[in-house]
């Protein structure tokens, strides 16, 4: 196994914690349905007025008249109306955040709402829409670069120390060492080591002296784990290893050493879940050394400087909303939702966090409709058609990759697969390379498409009550802007009741997938805040909800049978494949499963190019 070969391998995606749910010692048909209880368990009633509290300017007569109106249609107390004094503005620094709106806000909800009973906040008219990134010049940035970089400098003189071990290991190259630069990238690090390994290794098999050869050897495993870690050594003893004829000490060892490496993985996990500092950065790259070695600290280094330098720190006002009640938390991209499908049953408490929509639009009199359309469609039920834009992507791009575009495309393509098979909606479907025309989707209900970044194209005669959003990149930034072209703002011009969006850019994969989401929508069974919630994978990031939380179009005449949802989504057939996954160790050895974390985000996709893996970071 050449080292090159574990410079990916030892990508240890820990930027975010994932939490799972602990095994259940369980067998038979009894598993499959208490695991469908637990499932079904895991999404809450219907969200109801009484729990939803509105966030309004206290200077600002639309947003008070807003807010007010919102009350009386839904029957909301009058109560649960939160007035912020600060000026009205689009953007706000991460320190006024931190530093004069959050607290504000959690005091309100401390006094107010001292049981948690509250599950939604509306912003509205004139509350701030957007948190900028982090100033490169705070202190923690300015801290964390300066031990990133003193800390990349020392290891790059213990690598070149290895070098020159290898090489005089192999007894010399008759040539002056020449140390690698400071700056030196992964792919030189490894284009030096494994010629030098395997020079030393095929010196040591020349040496005639057992006891000499012995003591080159150990010499050598040493240098090997000091470069590589003890994950590394691991993973050669196992790729050379007949696992079938392994004694039982042996097998131990290996478990062991197995173990330590799964513990490993979930302490990084841990830590990176806390808030970046130089003392999390400090106890991160011992166990990222610990387990890969010099090259796989130095890399990990390299990926935390790149962090900082992009310092993708910004978020919508809405997404960090959602995380209220949290405390401290990485800002670097984003956090996980876990109110999503994927952690049902995991036995996290729902009232950690708030759902979070605004009411707005380019004028006062399009964001109150907003709230009268949702209300009166409640009442007969969304009609229209489905206007679906694919691409033609497809999701395997031959190399063994993920195509980001190919996956969102496909979900397009599954969801007008279904619609057609399982309802009566009438479903377009374009796979073509240009867009719907101009006048091209009359009685538009349900829309999702992508591609022509902020230059909306009017091809939608929306229907009352019209739920659609576009994949794109800061289509969300003007919401209240007469006349703009963005996606967002347009199509709430243009007579669409529900949206979502993006307010910077969001990468591709902070999106709902879109026949998760719209399937979830026409079941009835989740308003349009539960359907957002439960199918967007992240919060404190770039994404925000626009429409009435509450609205629930098809509550009273529901479209879709939960039989017939995605796989991700069914809870009978998640129950059958968790049970199956449960029962699966148990049949094969008799020690108890050991439940395993899931997934990692699959690395995100920006409009241009998806950023190439590096340890230490999860989704991109």
């Amino acid at each position: 196994m050449h080292f090159a070969s574990l410079i990916k391998k030892n990508a240890l995606n820990s930027h975010v914690w994932h939490l799972w749910p602990g095994h259940f010692a369980c067998k038979g048909g009894f598993l499959a349905l208490f695991l469908l209880f637990m499932i079904a368990m895991a999404a809450r009633a219907e969200l109801m007025p009484e729990e939803v509290a509105i966030i309004a300017m206290e200077n600002n007569e639309n947003s008070k008249a807003l807010a007010e109106h919102y009350t009386q249609a839904r029957g909301i107390p009058p109560s649960h109306i939160l007035f912020l004094s600060a000026k009205p503005q689009e953007e706000i620094s991460r320190g006024s955040w931190e530093e004069e709106y959050r607290p504000a806000l959690l005091s309100w909800l401390k006094e107010n709402d001292p049981d948690k009973k509250l599950r939604c906040l509306v912003t509205t008219w004139d509350v701030p829409l957007r948190i900028a990134k982090r100033k490169s010049t705070s202190r923690t940035a300015v801290a964390r670069a300066e031990f990133l970089a003193d800390s990349r400098k020392r290891r790059m003189e213990q690598f070149n120390g290895v070098l020159k071990s290898l090489e005089e290991l192999a007894g010399g190259t008759g040539r002056e060492f020449r140390p690698l630069p400071a700056s030196a990238s992964i792919r030189e690090l490894a284009k030096r080591l494994d010629p030098a390994l395997s020079a030393a290794k095929q010196h040591l098999s020349r040496i005639t002296s057992p006891d000499d050869r012995k003591t080159a050897g150990r010499a050598l495993e040493r240098l090997f784990v000091m470069a590589g870690g003890s994950g590394a050594a691991l993973r050669m003893a196992a790729a050379r290893a007949d696992l079938s004829n392994l004694s039982p000490e042996q097998a131990l060892r290996l478990g062991k050493a197995g173990g330590r490496i799964e513990g490993f993985q979930q302490a990084l996990r841990a830590l990176g879940s806390l808030p970046d500092s130089v003392a999390r950065d400090v106890q991160m790259l011992n166990l990222v050394q610990a387990n890969t070695g010099l090259v796989g600290s130095i890399q990990w280094i390299d990926q935390q400087q790149e962090l900082l330098e992009k310092n993708e720190t910004y978020s919508s006002f809405d997404s960090e909303l959602s995380l209220i009640y949290w405390p401290d938390y990485p800002l670097f991209r984003w956090y996980p939702n876990l109110l999503s499908y994927k952690y049902d049953g995991a036995g996290i408490d729902p009232k950690r966090q708030m759902m979070v929509a605004r009411l707005t639009a380019p004028t006062l009199d399009l964001a109150k409709g907003l709230v009268d359309k949702a209300l009166a469609v409640e009442k007969t039920g969304l009609k229209g058609k489905v206007y679906l834009d694919a691409r033609g992507f497809t999701p395997d791009t031959g190399e063994g990759k993920v195509s980001y575009y190919g996956q969102y495309d496909q979900s397009l393509r599954d969801l007008a697969a279904r619609l057609k098979q399982h309802t009566s909606l009438e479903v377009v479907l374009n796979s073509q390379s240009s867009l719907f025309a101009v006048g091209e989707c009359p009685d538009a209900a349900l829309y999702c498409g992508w591609s022509s970044p902020e230059n909306y194209v009017d091809a939608f005669g929306w229907q009352p009550g019209a739920v659609g959003y576009h994949l794109g990149g800061s289509e969300a930034a003007p919401l209240q802007k007469p006349g703009s072209p963005a996606w967002c703002a347009a199509m709430l011009e243009d007579g669409i009741t529900a949206t979502l969006g993006a307010v910077y850019e969001p990468y591709l994969q902070a999106f709902p997938l879109p026949d998760l989401f719209f399937s979830t929508l026409l079941t009835g069974k989740y308003t349009l805040a539960e359907t957002y919630y439960r199918t967007k994978p992240f919060n404190s990031w770039a994404m925000v909800l626009v429409g009435d939380p509450l609205y629930n179009p098809y509550k009273n005449n529901p479209l879709l049978h939960e039989d017939n949802l995605p796989d991700e989504l069914n809870p009978k057939k998640r129950a059958e494949a968790a049970a199956a996954a449960r029962r699966k160790p148990q049949e094969e050895e008799a020690s108890p499963p050991v439940e395993q974390p899931p997934a990692e985000e699959p690395e995100p996709e920006s409009p241009e190019e998806a950023l190439p893996q590096l340890p230490g970071i999860n989704n991109e």
